[in-house]
């Protein structure tokens, strides 16, 4: 029996923008039922987060990982960090270390084996890069608010440097993904490396025009550049 069949309430939620095979799992929680539903695509997966109710299937989260319980938040209270525009030599060193990670770095570690590790492996490459964590989420729809609220939502492709990243962030039922970009162009052929889902393999897969056609023309998502994030103490509110 397929998901469909055994779960035919999640019909309205999936991603059906393109071909993805689902899978399902029921968990408990803290005395709560919960069914995760993975879709898994070839360049980019998600899941969905359902509670089991005496109702039927309720959609907590939709994101290309999803967590049962309290989120990771970078902007903790208690950490008192504020968030700031890394160094051109950092946002360099991104860039390099993307470019020597192509076909090398393995998301196989990462979530459900690399499927749903687009976030994973864009907080993998940076780490290996700077030695720090630009963000400790996986999902797209946690990171790009956090860069939002660090950075604004106004920067323009042509602004963001070499190393930078380019967002789609999930929103509802469709599945976003995250890269970095390689320098600019001046033009929609500029190069954007990311995890390819199907490979569980660091890629360059993507051009801006490519990128542009997928996410915001046919799953109608946003498209959003930002310079890689640091986070400095920001001493006592």
């Amino acid at each position: 029996m397929g998901v469909l069949d055994q779960y035919p309430e999640i019909g309205n939620f999936i991603d059906r923008t393109d071909s993805y095979t689902l899978s399902a799992s029921e968990m408990n929680s803290g005395g709560r039922e919960y069914l995760i539903v993975t879709q898994v695509g070839e360049v980019d997966s998600g899941q969905l987060l359902f509670e089991i109710t005496n109702q039927g299937l309720v959609l907590k989260e939709s994101d290309n990982a999803v967590i049962i319980g309290p989120r990771i938040d970078t902007f903790s209270p208690a950490a008192a960090l504020r968030c700031e525009v890394s160094d051109s030599g950092d946002i360099k060193a991104v860039h390099n270390e993307s470019l020597e990670s192509v076909d090398r770095f393995s998301s196989a570690t990462g979530p459900d084996g690399g499927n749903l590790a687009c976030v994973w492996a864009v907080r993998h490459i940076a780490k290996n890069a700077l030695g720090r964590w630009i963000t400790r989420t996986d999902g797209t729809a946690v990171f790009d608010p956090e860069l939002r609220r660090c950075f604004g939502s106004n920067i323009r492709e042509r602004d963001v440097p070499a190393g930078g990243i380019i967002i789609s962030p999930t929103e509802g039922s469709n599945i976003g993904h995250v890269g970095i970009l390689g320098p600019p162009t001046g033009d929609d052929s500029r190069l954007i490396y990311s995890n390819s889902s199907a490979a569980a393999l660091w890629k360059q897969n993507f051009t801006l025009k490519k990128w542009v056609a997928r996410y915001h023309d046919m799953k109608r998502l946003k498209v959003h550049f930002y310079p890689i994030p640091v986070y400095v103490d920001g001493g006592s509110a």
